[in-house]
């Protein structure tokens, strides 16, 4: 008689001595199938632990990477700041220089009376680079910054040239005092007063008496007053050793010191002193010698 298969196994659980013991039946089946889930179960969390443990590392290499990647883009932008601000820098510096080399060129402009061409600004610039492809690098600035310095050098010493040649040409007596008949020139003459001929060192300009009388140029007041041969009189030092002479006034409207422009009124025209009848006698003299006045009024434009 073959022998019956065992499905059970009893487990006996004695508590204490006072107490019954306790039997526990556990079918063999349901035992083999719960260390079977058992095991996969270990297996699955095995497998899963090991994938989760590769899968960590993967992530925190592709980390690491994104993090050095992140640390080199943000070294790079911090350099390319600092690039882009010395450039804004340089470009201020250029700026700053074609600005004070613009106000320069319109000053002469207006010094000479030139009016602005179009769109001016820049030209310095533009002059030096036609496509307008300008780099602000430390190299192309220094050059840049240079040559404006040589411009803007160039440009005050025109200014002060311009400035000399425009104080020569104001204080120029170049106007005419009085506008009328010249009814005697300079150079010898028939004595008027008598027989003989005598030097007239300047020009006699007709006109009727209280006419005003201007400056022929700017300059300073060096004399007003009674002048003998020359009765009411008025003399203003011009500079560059040049003077003029206003002559036979009824009335004196300067005072010694006084700085004129020209064409500023200086006195009323009459016939005082030596005269024969009213009019301005107007006279020039560079370094204390009379020259004829006509040389200069024909400068007048």
């Amino acid at each position: 008689m073959a022998k019956k298969k065992q499905k059970y196994i009893d487990i006996m659980v004695i508590p204490d001595p006072n107490r019954q013991i306790k039997t526990i039946r556990i079918s063999i089946p349901l035992l083999k199938t719960f260390f079977t889930v058992a095991v996969l179960l270990i297996f699955a969390s095995t497998i899963s632990l090991i994938y989760f443990t590769k899968t960590t590392s993967y992530l925190y290499t592709v980390i690491l990477e994104k993090d050095k990647q992140i640390s080199e883009l943000t070294q790079i932008k911090e350099e390319q700041d600092k690039k882009i601000a010395a450039l804004n820098k340089n470009a201020q510096m250029v700026n700053e220089k074609i600005k004070n080399l613009t106000e320069l060129e319109e000053k002469v402009r207006r010094m000479v009376g030139l009016s602005s061409p179009p769109a001016s600004r820049g030209n310095v610039i533009r002059s030096m680079n036609p496509d307008n492809s300008i780099s602000y690098d430390d190299q192309t600035t220094t050059q840049l910054l240079t040559e404006i310095d040589q411009k803007t050098s160039e440009l005050n010493d025109l200014i002060s040239k311009v400035e000399a040649r425009l104080n020569y040409l104001a204080a120029l007596p170049s106007a005419y005092p009085v506008y009328g008949t010249i009814t005697s020139p300079f150079g010898m003459r028939k004595n008027p007063f008598g027989s003989g001929y005598e030097f007239h060192p300047g020009i006699d300009i007709s006109v009727p008496i209280g006419t005003p009388v201007k400056a022929a140029g700017k300059g300073v007041v060096v004399y007003a007053g009674w002048l003998a041969g020359y009765g009411k009189a008025v003399i203003i030092d011009h500079g560059y050793g040049i003077q003029s002479v206003y002559g036979h006034n009824s009335q004196i409207l300067v005072k010694v010191g006084q700085t004129v422009e020209r064409g500023d009124v200086i006195a009323k025209s009459g016939n005082t002193g030596r005269s024969t009848g009213p009019h301005v006698h107007f006279e020039i003299r560079v370094n204390g010698n009379p020259v004829n006045p006509m040389k200069y009024l024909a400068k007048e434009n």
